[in-house]
């Protein structure tokens, strides 16, 4: 019997959902017996292109702002229309991005240890939520400097700029 993606996708849904129990179980089994084999390819796959924006991805689902991205593949898939227009280039800076994954050493707090040329999810207006209109990927650098900065803030300050200079 062939089946379409989506077909596939809710047969893969109802099979994990009626053994989900016994599967978790499984699988933590599995890390606590091959933990260093289980690290090494966590920070392969989170490396990777699609693995960095699925930790995007999980950040924004966790973020308790509104999202009106339908799924992971809808969210990808604003990424991948930006990179066409840009590449890997940040829209504001013009720096290359990178996916690294960068862990801290135990004991550090935090997971991860900032890298500023990453990816990183902006909301291009702070005080509205996720979708399509307001997201953009940037560097974490940019990102981080702009801070939550207005619309008129930003203004202000171009004002000035060219008062002064």
């Amino acid at each position: 019997m062939i089946q379409t993606k989506e077909q596939k996708k809710e047969y893969d849904k109802k099979r994990y959902q009626q053994n989900k129990e016994r599967l978790t179980k499984q699988v933590l089994t599995w890390r606590e017996k091959n933990i260093e084999r289980y690290k090494e390819t966590t920070k392969k796959r989170r490396n990777t292109e699609i693995g960095y924006l699925k930790i995007l991805w999980q950040s924004v689902k966790d973020s308790g702002k509104h999202n009106s991205f339908k799924d992971f593949d809808d969210f990808y898939n604003h990424w991948l229309e930006q990179k066409k227009i840009f590449g890997m280039k940040c829209p504001a800076t013009g720096i290359e991005m990178t996916t690294k994954s960068m862990f801290n050493e135990k004991g550090k707090k935090g997971k991860y240890k900032r890298c500023e040329t990453n990816i990183s999810k902006d909301r291009i207006l702070s005080s509205m939520g996720y979708s399509h209109q307001n997201l953009i990927f940037t560097s974490w650098k940019y990102n981080c400097a702009k801070g939550n900065i207005t619309p008129n803030m930003a203004q202000a300050f171009l004002k000035i700029v060219k008062e002064r200079y």
